[in-house]
């Protein structure tokens, strides 16, 4: 028996008119957004539904609430306006370049400073970018994660009907699942290049599927404010070029290392029941193989932003059958000639120490950049890996201050010491350097 067509009430015209200015405008997105079939919500738009029902409506109080938390965080910037001139960033209290200066100042007669005092000045900044540029085969490194990308974000299905894509499939693009907001959370993102891959794929992935995600926020947390910058323009100008105005980049100067982490509080899985929102932490380039204890920094920083169920995606160095082929073994024969990228490095090491000497009037030191193999030590403590240690060696003064840890990892070893964690580990690939040697390894792994 057809049902007669009644009028439209005000309650639901009121919610597809809010929900039409948040962005929300298709039978597709709306379903998505309340939770329900396509079906329904032509139901509402002719009047054949005059209310909600109270599991409904709650579905759509949580979709619109996640919709203006995003724009709440998107408040917080200028623009997203690539042509405006401006960058927008946010700085955590302990975290700025005159803080990080101080405890330079306090801890340069330590026996170990770490990777943050490299480059959070610009000079830092601009010698970790020339390292880089010089033969580090950033290309092939790039296209690694842009292919694991496309892999980890695959929404077809497999034999068996289920999605491919380990993170499509958290995020809800899997047979009979309610579509969740995602918050990227890169900590250490650099100049920013393979957050752009990524979030290219998310938007190809929206787009494959002819749906958005209810919010999508890339929270990038970084000391150095001049790689921040550079790395919050052209993500935002991803963002704009690809017409997602439902996306927010929050960039943060940060200790993510030894800091608060304050900029979970801005972004919207903080505020949401987990149910309605998924957290993907990025840790590439490495920066996982440079922290001075991973197992205190997975313990007091990275479960800190992890819940139940959140995913982890991992770079780190592979450690290679035979260390002889591993690039940085060079560096450990002093007699050996410079290369352009070993001044580089050694630039980089001697930045923090020069500029304090500067800053305190001092002649400059003789200075000698040493690296050596650490192993079955205090820093190397996962199983199977190796440290490349870089040592500034302060001639004047007799001493040496360990400045950066560059380890590599046996995958297998790596593997089980990240489940003994309580990290599953669901996905691992290798990638290969122009010499066919396998030199980096992906990693995704669910916080159980």
């Amino acid at each position: 028996m057809a049902t007669r067509n009644k009028s439209q009430s005000q309650l639901i015209d009121l919610f597809l008119s809010i929900a039409r200015e948040l962005g929300i405008e298709s039978d597709k997105d709306v379903a998505a957004l309340a939770g329900v079939s396509v079906e329904n919500v032509a139901n509402w738009r002719s009047g054949v539904v005059q209310q909600l029902k109270p599991q409904k409506l709650a579905a759509v109080k949580r979709g619109l609430t996640a919709r203006i938390e995003a724009l709440r965080a998107l408040a917080g910037e200028v623009s997203i306006d690539p042509d405006l001139g401006l960058v927008t960033l946010e700085i955590e209290t302990g975290s700025g370049p005159s803080s990080l200066q101080r405890q330079l100042r306090d801890r340069i007669h330590y026996d170990y400073l770490g990777h943050r005092f490299l480059y959070f000045e610009p000079q830092g900044a601009l010698a970790w970018e020339n390292l880089i540029r010089a033969g580090y085969e950033q290309t092939t490194w790039l296209r690694g994660v842009e292919e694991r990308a496309a892999e980890w974000l695959d929404p077809s299905r497999d034999s068996r009907g289920r999605t491919k894509g380990p993170i499509a499939a958290a995020l809800g693009f899997c047979p009979k699942a309610r579509v969740r907001g995602l918050d990227v959370i890169s900590l250490g993102p650099g100049e920013g290049g393979k957050e752009v891959r990524l979030l290219h794929r998310l938007l190809d992935l929206e787009k494959e599927k002819n749906q958005s995600l209810p919010w999508l926020t890339l929270c990038l947390a970084d000391v150095s404010i001049a790689l921040l910058t550079r790395a919050a323009r052209d993500t935002r100008k991803t963002l704009s070029e690809r017409g997602a105005h439902h996306g927010t980049v929050m960039a943060t100067c940060a200790d993510f290392e030894e800091g608060p982490l304050s900029f979970l509080g801005r972004i919207p899985t903080t505020r949401l029941p987990k149910e309605d929102g998924l957290r993907l932490v990025l840790i590439l380039g490495n920066v996982f193989g440079n922290v001075r204890d991973e197992e205190t920094f997975l313990r007091e920083k990275a479960f800190k932003i992890l819940r139940q169920g959140d995913l982890l995606w991992l770079e780190v160095g592979v450690r290679p059958d035979a260390i002889e082929t591993e690039p940085l073994f060079r560096l450990t024969d002093a007699a050996q000639e410079e290369t352009a990228a070993e001044a580089n490095r050694r630039l980089l090491l001697e930045g923090p120490y020069r500029r304090w000497e500067a800053a305190r009037g001092r002649k400059p030191s003789n200075l000698e950049m040493r690296v050596f193999i650490r192993e079955d030590d205090d820093s190397s403590r996962v199983p199977g890996s190796l440290n490349f240690c870089h040592d500034l060696v302060i001639k004047d003064e007799g001493r040496t201050v360990t400045m950066l840890y560059s380890r590599r990892y046996a995958i297998p070893g790596l593997t089980k010491w990240l489940e003994e964690q309580g990290l599953a580990v669901e996905r691992i690939h290798e990638v290969k350097d122009t010499k066919g040697r396998p030199r980096v390894a992906h990693l995704l792994v669910r916080k159980t």
